[in-house]
């Protein structure tokens, strides 16, 4: 249809210039033009002109697409063998096609305490910021947050008289900390309660199945009093399965850096369940990292990354990744205020401050998982990364091409369908976010009505900071898990960024064997 419109367009351009010189000449020569003439020169030379051109045009885009084809070898490859191309592009296939267990998730919203709670106050469509009594602009008026109710930092100060210090630590760490308490203790149970004695089993296999005849000469050393001999065999074995457990803390790179220390010593202090689980399964040991993330949409970088690194290692890791943030803080507000992003009545394109904490356990494909696990896994895969050439807040169409591309690389991978998909989405008020959002959907998935497929949490939850790296991936496992439509599956969509957008695809357990 493009093409024929822009030949259309063509022929109009050459019948205009045609007939504006042609009766021109006409009229300064006082010619008195017959039939034919009119014919000929005001109706079938612009045709003519116009397929010339077009096969003109035709010509040179063939020329050049020869000229740009890779040069084939005369010699034939051998018959069945796989070619260079065929091999990497199964090999990419393969790569992309790479993905983690979800296996808890934990949420802390303006909708509820917790994922279960958020996502229903999300459907209810209840939830929505409202005017705060103790923020103001710089005007004086009160502004619109996304405020947890029934948080009171000073109560929870008093029961964790460990923070109470010199220097006292600042309002917006303490309300982080009180935030991220409820999904910390979450996921610790989470781990606690899983036991991999799959993956136990099979180290005592690998260890059984080497060095021939290790029990008889176990049992010839002990009876003639000398220590059993250590098999390196047995050892390396036990070594290269005992499972390893990552902590992946983010928190706000707006916190100094002593308050970010003591807030990493205080989740630290209450993990000891960690260190148990640990010990009781032998395993590697426990790793934490707490590097600072600048944006919530880089940090799905360090997960692409973290996939892929597990499809080389048979070893069974866990990945527990906790995030928090808040911006319902004068500082926040007043940093908002002077770039130009806060959401005021005479400023209705900004972001409304919001606050939020959240918490994913991830396995790799190597963790042993039962066959009717009481809680059922999510699968997650790669996160599909792309960069916007414009910016979103810039004037004029906001372009969905870009979004369109990943959703479509992402859908592709659970095998979503009109009548099945769920998107959860960081997207807000801002028309420039939920019009790209709805265009790339309905241009991808024909059929689909964004309005029941889409979720916005930030249109509820505001701005979330850097635990919006999380939320929709949370809450689309705990409405996946929930199971209210047979077969769903859901993507999470990162459209709040100017530029970044990220897709992460995620299926249940049922749809995620069955299309493995």
């Amino acid at each position: 249809m493009t093409k024929v419109l822009k030949a259309g367009a063509l022929w109009l351009a050459i019948t205009i210039i045609v007939w504006l010189i042609t009766i021109w000449h006409w009229q300064n020569n006082a010619h008195d033009a017959s039939t034919g003439e009119i014919v000929g020169q005001l109706f079938v030379l612009p045709v003519a002109l116009t397929a010339f051109l077009l096969l003109v045009l035709w010509g040179v885009k063939r020329l050049r697409a020869q000229a740009a084809a890779p040069v084939v070898p005369a010699t034939k490859a051998a018959e069945g063998a796989p070619t260079v191309a065929s091999v990497h592009a199964v090999s990419d296939e393969a790569q992309r096609a790479l993905s983690a267990w979800v296996l808890a998730e934990a949420v802390t919203l303006a909708a509820g305490n917790d994922a279960g709670a958020a996502w229903a106050g999300l459907q209810s469509h209840t939830v929505r910021p409202e005017l705060d009594s103790e923020l103001q602009d710089v005007d004086g008026l009160p502004i619109f947050t996304s405020r947890v109710a029934d948080l009171d930092v000073r109560d929870w100060l008093d029961a964790h008289a460990e923070l109470m210090q010199e220097p006292a630590l600042s309002e917006p760490v303490l309300r982080g900390l009180a935030l991220l308490e409820a999904p910390l203790h979450q996921m610790l149970d989470a781990v606690s309660a899983l036991a991999p004695s799959g993956v136990m089993a099979a180290a005592s296999g690998a260890e059984s199945s080497t060095g021939e005849g290790a029990s008889g000469t176990a049992m010839k050393a002990h009876l003639s009093g000398v220590a059993a001999p250590v098999n390196k065999a047995q050892v390396q074995a036990r070594s290269a399965l005992a499972p390893q457990l990552t902590v992946r803390l983010l928190l706000p790179a707006q916190w100094a850096t002593s308050e970010r220390d003591t807030a990493v010593e205080w989740v630290r202090s209450q993990c000891g369940a960690l260190l148990d689980w640990a010990e009781a399964h032998q395993a590697k040991g426990l790793r934490w990292l707490t590097e600072a993330v600048e944006r919530p949409e880089g940090f799905w970088d360090e997960v692409d990354r973290q996939i892929v690194q597990w499809s080389r290692d048979p070893r069974p890791e866990l990945l527990l990744i906790l995030a928090v943030d808040s911006a319902v803080n004068e500082p926040s507000v007043e940093r908002m205020q002077a770039v130009g992003e806060l959401f005021t009545s005479s400023h209705q394109t900004g972001r409304v401050p919001g606050e939020a904490a959240a918490g994913l356990l991830l396995a790799n494909e190597h963790w042993p998982l039962q066959a009717e696990p009481e809680v059922p896994p999510v699968r997650m895969w790669r996160p599909v990364r792309a960069t916007r050439d414009k910016s979103a807040d810039a004037a004029g169409r906001v372009g969905a091409a870009v979004l369109g591309a990943a959703l479509q690389q992402a859908l592709a991978l659970n095998q979503a369908d009109k009548d099945r998909l769920l998107v959860v989405s960081d997207a807000d008020h801002r028309a420039s976010r939920t019009a790209e959002l709805f265009e790339a959907l309905q241009e991808v998935v024909p059929g689909v009505d964004p309005m029941l497929a889409v979720t916005r949490v930030g249109e509820s939850c505001g701005d979330m900071g850097l635990a919006r790296a999380l939320v929709p991936s949370a809450l689309a496992c705990t409405a996946l898990r929930a199971g209210e439509v047979p077969d769903q599956v859901a993507v999470a969509t990162h459209v709040q960024s100017s530029h970044e957008r990220v897709v992460v695809a995620l299926a249940p357990w049922g749809a995620a064997l069955a299309s493995t």
